[in-house]
């Protein structure tokens, strides 16, 4: 049964990884960023025990709603980049600014 206790272990990682990425998602401090760092793959795992097939899955799902998320946060940005990125510089006052009224 030593392959359940290692599979229980990684998937406690991995779970409490996710938590940390979607805490730091909500804004909060980098706390838990660390955890969310580079994740090196267990040795000596072996099969996925049968019994723990349902939590598998529900740590796969909840992967794939925090990628969405992060998707959608990442679109927002680029959005809001881009209109940031349309407002012009800073310009001389004194300057003439010309406006093409049949543009």
């Amino acid at each position: 049964m030593a392959s359940l206790a290692v599979w229980e272990a990684a998937l406690d990682d991995l779970e409490n990884r996710l938590d940390a990425a979607a805490r730091s998602m909500g804004g909060s401090t980098s706390d838990g960023v660390a955890a969310v760092g580079e994740w090196t793959v267990p040795t000596g795992l072996g099969n996925i025990p049968p019994e723990l097939a349902a939590r598998v899955q529900d740590l796969l799902r909840n992967q794939q709603k925090l990628i969405g998320e992060l998707e959608h946060a990442r679109n927002l940005t680029l959005k809001h980049l881009t209109a940031v990125r349309s407002v012009p510089p800073e310009r001389d006052a004194r300057a003439s600014v010309y406006l093409d009224v049949n543009g």
